[in-house]
């Protein structure tokens, strides 16, 4: 063992002292601040970002792209979703889409299971709220173009579902 020397361990130990020191005020003074004021600021999600649902719209033919067939509500473990169809056949669409993202695992099993490309996760990720059913999103929440959309996408189903009825040959009974 080597005889310590109080003197140089103290005049050691006060130069570590002095050189954290340095860092710390290095990084209060010289480093770039990264703090954002979040309501004040916010910062871009990244386009993987997985957030809060929405059902596009067709402008083209003049409703959503969901025809109802249920893939998203079988591929969700959590059964997070469910739906009422309306129509059948090529007219076939949804008149609810209900999504209750309390129990929602944000995995994006629902998207990848959709062979219509009639549901994705968007950017938004302000969710918080007071209120206890905030969690549970309808279908107007989810459209895009809100509850006017889903009154149009309803209406052209309908119309289009009774074209189709009025075209059909009539059903002929047991004689």
């Amino acid at each position: 063992m080597r005889p310590s020397n109080l003197v140089a361990d103290f005049f050691s130990g006060f130069l570590s002292f002095f050189k954290g020191l340095g860092v710390t005020f290095r990084n209060l003074v010289a480093r770039e601040k990264i703090t954002v004021q979040y309501p004040y600021e916010r910062i871009e999600v990244s386009a993987r970002y997985r957030g809060l649902f929405y059902l596009p719209y067709d402008e083209e033919a003049g409703r959503l792209k969901c025809v109802g067939c249920t893939l998203c509500e079988q591929a969700c473990p959590t059964n997070v979703i469910s739906m009422t169809k309306l129509g059948a056949g090529k007219n076939a669409g949804v008149s609810e889409f209900n999504m209750d993202l309390g129990r929602c695992m944000f995995c994006n099993l629902c998207i990848e299971a959709c062979p219509f490309e009639a549901i994705y996760m968007g950017p938004a990720y302000e969710l918080a709220s007071t209120k206890r059913d905030a969690s549970l999103f309808r279908i107007a929440d989810l459209a895009q173009g809100g509850r006017p959309a889903v009154e149009a996408n309803n209406r052209n189903i309908q119309a289009a579902l009774d074209a189709a009825a009025a075209a059909a040959p009539p059903k002929e009974g047991p004689a």
